[in-house]
């Protein structure tokens, strides 16, 4: 698919503000006709507002072009048009009024000016476009070269342009590359008055600015908001928030000073469905907080929640907890159980029904779902199997539901916790794959990232793969 340069900008207007750092000049000026001239023009792309500037951009990034124009003098105080032309993938098109890059078919009668009628001064400063990050736009792995140019009134035949363009380079797409500094890490706590409980939850807030989108996970029995921290790190380094749930009744606590031959026991009657409810509202619980920390100004949360871009994730019993609110039918729990508030899911390791058909489960999930499972994903509580496990894909329907099965991947493989004594040792591959897949699901499905999609459905995503592991999508 040919890719589209089409950006839409909110600073338009020509202005005189000189960037923060001085910008690159642009060697070669020519004009049309071939005459000599003075003029010159620079221009630079940034990822840090102009305090430095890059030719070579993460597509995840959002960046800025800026130019500037040193104005003959006999053109100044005189009315003039300027113009900033793109050519990506051997197409050219020309900014408009309104800042999209429209095609342009090379005549020089076509040439439609970015801003018209100016007076301008000795130099002229202008951002072409400001915070675009071009993955979500379907632009990686790409060179994209930028012409500037003027007319002036006192030469109306003329055009003065940059021979020499700037070009800027858009790395290809990675999931695993990391874009965002360590994110913020809070530890603290959702009361549901309600029901009376106190809800642990351990925040990495995104060092992205603004509101960012926001991933809930839900920890397996016996786990706490500690668990798979691995995930927390990347994901929030990725530009998304990142909370941790811990459920009371089925988090560590179960556990905690037990001897080991009363452990399975305690885990077996945690695995009820008094505890399922309890975690399905818990999640109702957190979501709602979500909406009053991000309008409280005294909450570190306070406008940094992108609450119509929420993804659910969990483990195993949260696995099953991210099912049920994401869309899967669960008649043994009263009343409705999906929050329409989340937008997508990242599954580990799903669990069949507990009554009913896979097909009556899981046949009107509606949201984006990511499986992931392995070839030895069993567990000794419930007597689920790995064949077991996956009977949930071929039961959902098409329409965004993806399916990964690592070879001899166990229950634990997507964990961090250290594995028991006797247990098969963890492909230390499989954690990148878990990442890299779920980080282009998230940007492909909960943000509509061209790029990341596009990896997702294609080679990207099987470059990842490890020897017998299977990965489908519908």
């Amino acid at each position: 698919m040919t890719k589209q340069l089409t950006l839409f900008v909110t600073t338009l207007m020509l202005s005189t503000a000189s960037p923060c750092a001085d910008l690159p000049l642009l060697q070669s000026v020519n004009t049309a006709t071939g005459a000599s001239t003075t003029s010159s023009f620079a221009a630079g792309a940034s990822i840090d507002g102009g305090n430095s500037f890059t030719t070579s951009i993460n597509p995840n990034s959002p960046f800025s072009v800026t130019a500037e124009i040193q104005v003959e003098s006999q053109h100044q105080s005189i009315q003039a048009d300027f113009f900033v032309v793109a050519r990506l993938d051997g197409q050219h098109l020309m900014q408009d009024h309104s800042g999209a890059f429209i095609p342009w078919d090379l005549a020089l009668d076509s040439l439609i000016p970015r801003t018209a009628a100016t007076i301008p001064g000795p130099t002229e400063s202008f951002t072409v476009f400001e915070n675009i990050a071009p993955g979500p736009l379907g632009i990686d792995n790409s060179s994209i070269e930028f012409f500037f140019a003027y007319r002036s009134e006192a030469s109306p035949a003329e055009l003065y342009y940059s021979a020499t363009p700037l070009v800027v380079t858009i790395d290809p797409y990675d999931p695993l590359s990391t874009i965002y500094s360590a994110a913020e890490i809070i530890d603290t706590s959702v009361f549901d008055e309600g029901r009376d409980r106190e809800i642990p939850v351990l925040i990495y807030r995104s060092q992205q600015s603004g509101p960012s989108p926001t991933i809930l996970f839900s920890h397996g029995l016996g786990g706490d908001r500690f668990n798979v921290i691995y995930l927390a790190e990347h994901w929030s380094a990725r530009g998304f928030n990142v909370i941790n749930l811990q459920h009371p009744g089925s988090d560590s606590s179960i556990h905690e000073g037990l001897p080991a031959n009363e452990i399975l026991a305690a885990f077996q009657e945690a695995a009820n469905l008094s505890n399922s409810i309890a975690r399905v509202e818990d999640v109702f619980a957190v979501i709602d907080q979500l909406e009053i920390w991000n309008e409280d100004p005294g909450s570190a949360l306070y406008n940094s929640v992108n609450l119509s871009k929420i993804g659910m994730s969990g483990h195993s019993f949260g696995a099953r907890t991210t099912m049920a609110t994401s869309g899967q039918q669960v008649p043994t729990i009263p009343g409705e159980t999906l929050d329409p508030r989340i937008q997508a899911a990242v599954v580990l390791s799903p669990s069949p029904p507990g009554l009913g058909t896979p097909e009556e489960a899981f046949g009107m999930v509606e949201l984006p779902w990511l499986l992931m499972t392995g070839t030895l994903d069993e567990s000794i509580v419930n007597d689920v199997t790995a064949e077991q496990r996956q009977l949930v894909y071929p039961a959902l329907p098409p329409g965004g539901k993806y399916e990964l099965v690592l070879f001899k991947g166990e229950h634990h493989a997507f964990t961090d916790r250290e594995l028991s004594a006797g247990q098969n040792p963890r492909n230390p591959a499989h954690h990148g794959e878990i990442m890299a897949l779920s980080t282009a699901f998230w940007e492909a499905w909960l943000l509509d990232n061209v790029s990341a999609r596009t990896w997702l459905d294609g080679d990207g995503a099987v470059s990842t793969l490890q020897p017998g592991d299977t990965w489908q999508f519908k």
